[in-house]
Formats: structure tokens, sequence, C-alpha cells
């Protein structure tokens, strides 16, 4: 979408993420939206082994800097978060006196990367801040020990001078927004928009024909499959399938946990799952390429979202929830605040957090009444359809729009008066 001269009908905007490009799907759905909407889009973002340093991923442009990103103690998440800022500060710096950026949305961790753009915002840029994460809550969920005054303090002064500095943000839940209010956030600069999967991957009717031969293949290995995919941490709660599956096992001889993904904590579950008898019931898939993870997906009985409760996950929605409904498959979950909140009882099927012995009751309903499944799967949908990505995404350009429409308000009526006069 350019004119005469290759300038951008919308002008340039960069959306900065730590993290890896394409393969973070959500930054990849939101720079496709903005770039469907005529802007020229840049992402800055961290390099992965054997990426280009610069690249062009379907008309976006993907700047990669030279940092790593490895789990591990809090002195490696500092360095490498810091390394990158600075980096990306740079970067931006270089990005904007080249086609002067008319915004910059930052998408968190950690929130306070929203300075890495000082430059740009004095030259005029507009910032967003798109908080995926809140920072205290997600911090003294991962640090415990390290989780008192006055890293408390800093984390919490980092929130609000972000927050205070960005001229919008976006969250994903009601909850979260509310929790920036409480600590002194304007609410009235704060749009959610659920953190949804792009509909061009995640939605039954793309995937009908595989549908139809996953559930022919189904019919024949009587394999009732318990799935779950993502990271494999310890607050994820994974564990707690394992030993729902180990003591449902004699009841349901066919039962499978399939789990994928990260490999951080798998030789714990597999452990687990051979010291309870059960380890011919659990399998890890490995880290699966996307359609391997879709095939999967639709090949699964019912899927379990286990989630442990802490201050971090009563205000967020977890993605592979989200890719579980959009597939239309039945969900077995945590019952947390944030969740609760958006889908009703006779949705997804509710569990307490960390009570195996009620997923298992869960699971063995689930194995008994498929009808119920059935029914729960339908309404979950009819809830769905109000974030559906589709609806999610004019919510996102609008905020876009807001921000800059008063050029490109400018530019509609130069190129009427220029029409006019021709």
């Amino acid at each position: 979408m350019t004119e005469a001269g290759g300038t951008t009908r919308k002008g340039h905007v960069c959306i900065l993420r730590h993290s890896f490009y394409p393969a973070e799907l959500n930054v990849r759905r939101e720079a496709e939206a903005l770039l469907e909407d005529g802007y020229q889009v840049h992402v800055v973002c961290l390099r992965g082994p054997g990426q280009a340093p610069n690249e062009d991923v379907g008309g976006i442009e993907v700047r990669r800097l030279p940092v790593g990103h490895r789990r591990g103690r809090i002195a490696r998440y500092l360095i490498e978060y810091n390394a990158f800022f600075l980096l990306a500060s740079f970067d931006l710096f270089r990005l904007h006196r080249r086609c002067r950026l008319r915004a910059v949305q930052v998408n968190t961790m950690p929130d306070y990367l929203v300075f890495a753009t000082l430059l740009p915002k004095l030259a005029g840029a507009k910032i967003v801040l798109h908080l995926h994460e809140p920072m205290p809550e997600l911090f003294a969920t991962l640090f415990v020990r390290w989780y008192h005054r006055p890293f408390v303090w800093a984390i919490r002064l980092a929130e609000r001078a972000s927050l205070a500095y960005a001229d919008h943000a976006i969250t994903v839940t009601r909850e979260m927004r509310a929790n920036f209010a409480r600590r002194g956030a304007d609410a009235d600069k704060i749009t959610v928009i659920v953190n949804v999967p792009d509909d061009s991957l995640f939605r039954l009717d793309r995937h009908q024909s595989l549908a139809e031969r996953v559930k022919a293949l189904k019919q024949e290995d009587k394999i009732f499959r318990v799935l779950c995919h993502g990271a494999s941490e310890e607050r994820y709660g994974l564990e707690l399938i394992v030993r729902a599956v180990a003591g449902l096992k004699k009841e349901i001889p066919g039962i499978q946990f399939r789990f994928m993904g990260q490999a951080d904590g798998v030789a714990r579950l597999l452990a687990l799952a051979r010291a309870l008898g059960a380890e011919d019931h659990v399998t890890y898939l490995g880290f699966v390429p996307l359609e391997t993870m879709i095939e999967e997906l639709l090949a699964a009985d019912v899927t379990v979202v286990p989630i442990q409760r802490n201050p971090y996950s009563e205000l967020v929605h977890t993605n592979k929830m989200y890719e579980y409904v959009a597939l239309e498959r039945p969900v077995v979950a945590s019952r947390l605040a944030s969740v609760a909140a958006y889908f009703p009882d006779d949705t997804l099927l509710y569990f307490e957090p960390g009570d195996a012995a009620a997923l298992a009751e869960r699971l063995r309903s689930a194995y008994r009444h498929p009808e119920d499944l059935h029914r729960r799967v339908r309404a979950t949908t009819a809830v769905y359809e109000a974030h559906r990505w589709q609806r999610e995404k004019r919510t996102y350009l609008s905020v876009y729009n807001a921000l800059l429409g008063s050029r490109d308000r400018r530019d509609s009526a130069a190129g009427a008066a220029a029409g006019a006069t021709s």
C-alpha cells in the first residue's frame, strides 16, 4: 500500500518485542493487521540461531538484534533484558532517522523496555505499551526469594512510570486493566484486547479436511487423548495431569496424556510418570511444528489448562486456552478469577487449581459423558465468537486510528482535493 515515490499511505510504525519473529504468533498477528491497514511495519526483536539480522517477512521489515534468550536465574534475565534495551534504543534511533516512525509499540516484557523509544518519542512518535503481563505479579511468581523491598518497590515504580510515559496502553483482560488502575494508572488510556489467536491459523473450518482425517484415525485406535502444550514449568501444573492420568489408568486403559512444547521440566514429568507406574500413558512429543501441533489438538478428546493459582495467573489468560477454544476442543481448566470472568460454568469444565483428584474427576466425567462435552463446546464457542481476532483486530486498529488519525484525515482530505482539481 504505497503511493508514488514509495511513501506509505499511513506511514511507518514499529513493534519492539523481546522475543523471536515470526515465531511469536501474537506479534505476527498484530504486525500483519497493521500492514493490512496501510502502515509500513517494522519489527525489532531477538535474533535466534541461524536467523538473518535483517529480513523481509511478508512485507514486514524484521530487524533482529544479537541478543539470545534462555531461561535461568534472575541475573541472567536482567543482563539479557538490559542488553536488549541498549541495542534496541540505538536501533530505534537509526530506524527513526531513516523513515520517521509515527508510532512505536512495545510488547512486554519487561515494561521498562518502553523507555527504549525515548528518541522517537521526543521527535513526535506516539508510544503504545502492550502489557501482556503484570510485571510485579509475574516476578513474584518467578522469583519468590527475591520478591521483597526494595525489589518490589522498583518493579512497581517501573510499571507506573511506563504507563505514565506511554501515549496509550493495551492489556489482555479486564482484570489486568483494573489491577493497573488500582496501582494508580489512568484506566481511560488502557484498552483491553483479548489475547486470542489469529483466525487464519486457529479456526476449525480452515482445517476441516485434516479434522475429518484425524477423526477417521481416532475411530481405529480407541485412545482417550488428554492434551496440553506449551511450557512445562512447575507453575503451569502439568504434573497434575500426570497424577490424574495415573489415577485413571485402570479405569480408562486407553487414556493417554500427550504434551508438547519447550523441554524445561520434561524430565521431572516423565520421572513422575515412571514413579506412578504411568509411563505407558504419558508421551512427550517434543517441540513440534505448528502443523503438527494443530493436528494433535484436533485429535485430542479433551484439553487441559491446569495453571496453578498465584497473583499472576488470577489476572491473565493463557494462549493455549484460546487455541483450544478456537479449534472447538473441550477444555478442562483451573478455576481462576480471570478465566471464570469470561467463561461461565456451562462452558469450560472447571476444577480447583492444584487438586489432582478434582482434575481426575473432570477427566472421568469427560470420558463418560461425551454429549456433555459437545454441549459445552457449543456454549464455549458462542462466548468466544465475541472475541475472535477479526473482532479484536478492529479494536486494536482503533487504538492507532485514535492516536494517529489526524494525519490520516489530512491525507484523505488532500487526496480528495487533488482528485477534485485533476
